[in-house]
């Protein structure tokens, strides 16, 4: 087969099956409605859960 070079075709950055969980499970798309500083609180937690779920658990339990 040759070469294609005009860009069509072949595999494409972001293409393919999401990340899984660190536990295999699979990762839903979800939804909700926050303000900008709401959001950025969130995008900072949801990385610390990502990251270390341990720690994400212990800030949970901290009120």
């Amino acid at each position: 087969m040759s070469e294609n070079k005009n860009g069509w075709g072949g595999a494409r950055e972001g293409a393919g099956r999401r990340p899984a969980a660190a536990d295999g499970t699979e990762r839903r798309m979800r939804s909700l409605r926050a303000s900008d500083g709401e959001w950025e609180v969130i995008k900072a937690f949801a990385k610390i859960l990502k990251d270390n779920p341990e720690r994400a658990a212990r800030m949970m339990a901290i009120q």
